[in-house]
């Protein structure tokens, strides 16, 4: 019999643990730019094969063969490329951003636009503010703070007040601060839509 109560307590503790973890972050990726296949590096720190626009370069890691034939037959051509992006730590390259390739396809030169379009699951967060400005919002993605911009829409950045140090879902376009012509500055997501991810309540207790 107490074997069986111990055994009960036990699983309601498991289930409560697994019912208040939070949402995982994630960042999902949409994006047009060149496509360069049969790419070499210093140390063999590459996936062979990488996409750049506006002078951002990322690894694409294709998991099959119709995809590898893919970017054989669309070397330095425009594509688009849909998955999910990861940051690695290298050891010539302090950062290589790669992205799990979900799928590649042409690009329609009518309507796609050179770029990338995210959607970033993590927790949003902000700077104390300096000489009377906003305050600078970012979200955070495991060990990387992506910046964000909301100055487009007062009532986003009215929700976004409420939201701080919550789960979020943010979407929008990434962007590079340009500081010369020839120097490219950090990159920042300017948001499109930003809303708080539920988290299932622990049981036995209201949200």
């Amino acid at each position: 019999m107490w074997k069986l109560i111990c055994g009960i307590c036990l699983t309601l503790c498991v289930t409560t643990m697994a019912d208040d973890t939070p949402p995982k972050s994630t960042v999902s990726v949409h994006s047009c730019g060149r496509l360069r296949h049969g790419v070499v590096a210093i140390g063999g720190e590459t996936t062979g094969t990488t996409i750049t626009f506006n002078r951002i370069i990322w690894e694409l890691q294709l998991n099959d063969a119709d995809a590898r034939e893919f970017a054989k037959r669309h070397h330095k051509k425009t594509v688009m490329v849909t998955g999910s992006l990861r940051k690695i730590s290298g050891i010539e390259a302090k950062d290589r951003w790669i992205i799990d390739v979900k799928m590649l396809s042409e690009h329609d030169a009518t309507k796609d636009k050179e770029g990338a379009q995210l959607s970033i699951q993590g927790t949003l967060q902000a700077e104390d503010p300096r000489h009377g400005d906003s305050s600078s919002m970012t979200v955070v993605v495991g060990d990387h703070v992506w910046p964000i911009d909301l100055t487009s829409d007062s009532k986003l950045q009215f929700q976004a007040d409420s939201l701080v140090g919550q789960p979020v879902l943010l979407t929008g376009s990434l962007e590079q601060v340009t500081k010369t012509e020839s120097a490219a500055g950090p990159v920042i997501v300017r948001a499109k839509t930003l809303k708080r991810i539920a988290v299932a309540p622990v049981q036995g207790q209201s949200d």
